[in-house]
């Protein structure tokens, strides 16, 4: 019997066009990601993003980083149902009856070694690099709505905006969210 938690099907095509995206070794004429790809995709729970410490050289710099790879995570953020607030303050709590249609919120994200001080020309690659990343997750991430809308997985979707953080602890990353609704 399939699993009826919806949000297990959506995570795992998630999971699946981000390996398709991120794939290091891609079949001509897909270009593999600038940084570098991976073929692991971490699922995260919590509140708190910390990047493992092999994202970093065992030095503690990036010139020794060689084979550290992106860290490519995935998490289940939310659960919620139709019409709930996102802020759930006492004073303006919407309850929304059991009746109401669910629906997931999804953040994936990449975090990579970025150095504190380097030469314009490190900068700049990280910046194109970045740049790259983030491009890569927000197709991921439609690709794989529009495949759990065809597959009738979720009926309502969308995809929300991304944002750099860090470079603390040498490590900067980019996280984007998507939202389906069930």
């Amino acid at each position: 019997m399939a699993n009826p938690n919806k949000a297990v099907a959506l995570m795992g095509l998630v999971e699946a066009k981000l390996l398709e995206f991120f794939d290091p070794d891609p079949v001509p004429p897909v270009v593999p990601p600038l940084g570098g790809g991976t073929t692991t995709v971490w699922h995260l729970s919590g509140d708190v993003i910390a990047p493992p410490p092999w994202v970093i050289g065992e030095d503690g710099t990036c010139e020794t980083c060689d084979g550290c790879g992106p860290y490519l995570w995935m998490r289940l953020a939310q659960r919620w149902r139709q019409g709930q607030s996102q802020n759930m303050t006492a004073s303006a709590a919407v309850i929304p009856k059991c009746g109401q249609a669910r629906g997931v919120t999804i953040e994936v994200g990449i975090a990579r070694c970025h150095p504190l001080d380097g030469d314009p020309e490190v900068y700049q690659n990280k910046g194109l690099v970045l740049l790259d990343d983030s491009w890569r997750l927000d197709l991921a991430l439609c690709a794989a709505l529009k495949e759990a809308e065809r597959l009738d997985i979720a009926k309502e979707t969308g995809v929300g905006t991304g944002s750099p953080e860090g470079p603390e602890g040498m490590v900067l990353t980019w996280a984007q969210s998507a939202y389906a609704q069930f």
